[in-house]
């Protein structure tokens, strides 16, 4: 134990560094919007075994969270609309935003305590991304690119945002690239006893994926190109049909584990004849034909809130959302939105790293061409089919291609001799690439830093200043509800008692909760006069333009207070 302590002293540094950001801003920002649903989903999916709220996303990271708050014994509500939700055909998310935020504010519950110890199994889950995205790229690259990898994945504001909330990104970014890695060597592997070890292990992995977010279907297509390149590669069409029937028993594996977190649930849907009120795909022109084979095949549609859900987010995928860029607002999208959030909120260094690792590629890739295939093609069809989605919501949606693309620019590292650095004697040659990459080393650290503990609101310099960070994104990629401790202290320090607010992030009863007492904001402003609080994300999407004629402060990048005199 020791003398691994001694080996790998920088990684257990990097690590607990990382653990200490998350956790300490895992207790700096108030719960967002989701956060309450998905934890109080998670309670009833464990203490009533019933999976009617949230179904938009799959229970196993909810169950995850919910797993720990079981420990404190917390009260849930229950009232009419939880009777309500349980009507299959109803998208209930309006009661389930409802029972959870009662959950939280009115049940003699602690707010505080079940959001910290709910966001600890994720900052866990991060590092484990941080440790696993290390030993991947050392097995490529070296020991030195695995370090730069896991830095970059451990230090990533965007993962530092997302890695402390109780959601399903950064669960889902490790899962899939667990997934893909096994797979990669499976692929490879031409020794049974491994070869089925790697299917199992792919398999299992698949289906924590798939048992997490709905968008891990994309693993399916990633899957299907690298069968398809490995054939190539090996110039043998036999094989094909060999790693083909491996993915089915993959995708098999991956059913048992999403039915398993159901706990192997047999609900299937019931007659959409038969039920009160079918809403579900009211408004949304299904076909006839497609009803039929809905109401046919409903036997095989087991567990049926998986089915649900995986139509709820094809639904909004596909009918839209409200969505802000770039000045523009629309309810379906734009194709480059993801471009612009990656241009936007990515540190600048990763792009310089980017250009190295192509430009010097032959000299630093891989000894087996296809590891770099295992890199790029989930970056390539995960962020190609995630541009046709009209819900454009924030970056975080597309986190899953970062890690490969850490190990991607990670062996840019070694183009670079560190230990040959002797300041008053080495060449200029060397010297200056060195400092060069110590010094983008250093701007990565300082952008996590800096940006702590609001790591929501990260924008690269790009942006120009927090001063636009409003003018380019909102929503996840912004303000969503984080802010409540930072407007109650600005309020405080400002002895501003009255006033107006318009923050409904997690409703009227967490404004209480956290004693902002101010009125709330009338849509059309009239009668409002003095101070108005009110979310970057509702100014750009909700028309509150009557407000832009008045002077304003910014209390975070996100949340203004206007003077409506």
């Amino acid at each position: 134990m020791l003398n691994f302590f001694k080996k790998n002293y920088i990684l257990i540094f990097l690590i607990i560094f990382s653990f200490l950001l998350l956790f300490s801003s895992a207790k700096f920002n108030s719960a967002t919007t989701d956060e309450g649903v998905h934890l109080y989903a998670g309670l009833t999916y464990l203490q009533k075994n019933d999976f009617r709220l949230d179904t938009e996303h799959p229970p196993f990271l909810k169950e995850l969270s919910a797993a720990v708050i079981n420990f404190f014994h917390p009260n849930l509500p229950q009232d009419g609309l939880w009777q309500k939700a349980g009507n299959f055909y109803y998208d209930s998310w309006q009661e389930a935003r409802i029972l959870s935020e009662d959950f939280f504010y009115k049940s003699g519950n602690d707010p505080q305590k079940l959001i910290l110890w709910g966001r600890f199994p994720f900052i866990i889950l991060t590092l484990i991304l941080g440790i696993f995205v290390y030993f991947w790229a050392k097995k490529l690259y070296g020991k030195k690119a695995g370090l730069f990898a896991g830095f970059l994945t451990l230090f990533f504001p965007n993962f530092l945002a997302h890695g402390i909330l109780i959601n399903t990104d950064v669960g889902l970014a490790l899962f899939i690239f667990i997934s893909v890695y096994f797979f990669g060597k499976y692929l490879k592997s031409s020794q049974l006893r491994t070869n089925w070890q790697n299917l199992v292990l792919c398999g299992l992995f698949t289906g924590l994926a798939f048992a997490s977010k709905f968008t891990s279907g994309f693993l399916i297509p990633i899957y299907l190109v690298l069968i398809i390149i490995n054939v190539i590669l090996s110039k043998n069409i036999k094989i094909f049909f060999k790693f083909f029937c491996g993915l089915i028993l993959i995708l098999t594996i991956g059913f048992l584990v999403v039915w398993m977190a159901y706990f192997f649930s047999f609900k299937i849907p019931p007659d959409p004849n038969l039920a009160e009120n079918v809403s579900l795909w009211s408004g949304y022109n299904l076909s006839s034909s497609l009803q039929m084979a809905i109401e046919k095949n409903r036997i095989m549609l087991f567990p049926a809130e998986y089915y649900k859900g995986i139509f709820l987010v094809f639904r909004h995928a596909v009918s839209g959302h409200g969505s802000f860029l770039l000045g523009q607002t629309s309810n379906y999208g734009w194709w480059y939105y993801f471009p612009v959030a990656i241009l936007y909120k990515t540190p600048i260094p990763i792009f310089v790293w980017l250009i190295l690792s192509f430009f010097y590629f032959k000299k630093i890739r891989s000894k087996n061409i296809f590891d770099e295939y295992l890199l790029i093609i989930p970056i390539i069809v995960f962020l190609g089919l995630s541009m046709f989605s009209k819900a454009n919501l924030g970056l975080r949606h597309i986190l899953p291609i970062f890690p490969f693309v850490f190990i991607f620019i990670s062996k840019s590292i070694n183009l670079v001799d560190f230990k040959t650095i002797k300041f008053m004697r080495v060449q200029k040659k060397v010297l200056i690439p060195a400092l060069g990459f110590l010094i983008l080393i250093l701007w990565y650290l300082f952008s996590s830093v800096v940006t702590y503990p609001n790591y929501i609101a990260y924008f690269n310099e790009f942006a120009g200043g927090q001063k636009n960070y409003y003018k380019i994104l909102v929503d996840s990629n912004l303000d969503w509800g984080q802010d409540a401790f930072r407007i109650k202290n600005y309020l405080d320090k400002n002895n501003i008692k009255t006033g107006y607010i318009f923050y409904p992030w997690n409703g009227d009863s967490a404004l209480e909760y956290y004693n902002i007492n101010l009125q709330p904001l009338p849509w059309d402003g009239q009668g409002v006069k003095g101070k108005v609080v009110i979310s970057s994300t509702y100014l750009q999407l909700f028309g509150f333009d009557w407000l832009r004629k008045y002077p304003f402060e910014q209390i975070t990048p996100g949340v203004f207070i206007f003077n409506v005199n």
